[in-house]
């Protein structure tokens, strides 16, 4: 049987530490806590388990510390099917997040990069083989933006398809890094890089086409509850409306990178990127039926499930 297409997640991974209580705490204020869990996590992470989990042949690229999380991030990754041969151990503490939530939803979150600020450019090319054999690359912004410019040079010089998701979106957005083969931002991201408020279908749809004629070949803008916005080629002929799933949201967490790792999925098995997208927003709609980031992310059965309840839904 022919192997499936490899997909090289390159970012972070983390140690989520989620706390919930009753109500945030104010400055100087402590307030007893209902909880504490520990959750593997990190859009790095998360993105390669969504992967595996539709299926997909997943290579994680990353580094954890030398503390006691590092062994549990990694043997959840090995458990999830993701290959961990390119996971480094680096001397001090693995990423950690820091999540409180309160009982009305509301979070508030404070992430220590740990083992994540020290993926350098060095590291991207002793793991030049592990790029070498993916056909997708996908990265992130919780790694050295340096190191992201330099796996994305490495990657189009070997002739690798690129995915860029924004995601945290820096204040100066480096020009360099529109040079890919598909961005991804969501809606907020994509405000702050254009430097614009979008508030409509029709204004992500001119939205995407700016991202467009600043170097990515293709981009995709995820809007939440108002599905995506798709334009795929250079000669300005339009944006594709992907509508959302209609399911009732208990938690976004992670719904970005369902959808991502849905989508490059698709991608890799020679889906199109309309059609990709379709797939991804439903595996987002189902992961925001569920708490938490990793434990919402799907399998395939559960995203055919979606779609084929949306398909009995009438406009």
């Amino acid at each position: 049987m022919t192997e499936k297409p490899r997909i090289l997640i390159c970012g972070s991974i983390n140690m989520d530490l989620v706390v919930r209580t009753a109500e945030l705490p104010s400055p100087g204020q402590t307030r007893m806590a209902h909880s504490l869990e520990e959750v593997s996590g990190g859009k790095g992470a998360n993105q390669a388990v969504a992967a595996s989990r539709l299926g997909a042949n997943v290579c994680m690229l990353g580094c954890i510390g030398s503390d006691g999380f590092a062994a549990t991030l990694k043997g959840n990754l090995a458990r999830e099917g993701v290959d961990t041969a390119w996971v480094r151990n680096v001397p001090g503490p693995s990423g950690v997040a820091i999540v409180a939530v309160d009982d009305a939803g509301e979070n508030s979150i404070m992430v220590v990069p740990g083992s994540n600020g020290l993926i350098t450019p060095s590291q991207i090319d002793q793991s030049i083989r592990a790029i070498r054999e993916a056909e997708w690359i996908v990265l992130q912004l919780e790694i050295p933006i340096d190191s992201v410019k330099h796996a994305i040079i490495r990657a189009k010089d070997l002739g690798k398809k690129v995915v860029l998701n924004p995601a945290p979106c820096p204040s100066a957005f480096d020009p360099e890094l529109f040079e890919v083969d598909l961005l991804c931002p969501n809606q907020t991201e994509a405000e702050s890089l254009l430097g614009i408020k979008i508030e409509t279908i029709d204004d992500a749809r001119a939205a995407a086409l700016s991202l467009q004629k600043r170097g990515a070949t293709n981009v995709v803008i995820t809007l939440g509850s108002q599905g995506a916005v798709v334009t795929s080629s250079h000669d300005g002929s339009g944006t594709t409306w992907i509508p959302p799933a209609r399911v009732n949201a208990v938690d976004t967490t992670a719904a970005g990178d369902a959808f991502i790792g849905a989508m490059v999925t698709q991608l890799a098995n020679g889906s199109l990127l309309v059609d990709a997208c379709t797939y991804a927003a439903a595996a987002a709609a189902y992961a925001v039926t569920i708490p938490g980031a990793q434990p919402s992310l799907p399998t395939t059965d559960q995203v055919l499930a979606i779609l084929s309840a949306a398909s009995t839904i009438k406009p």
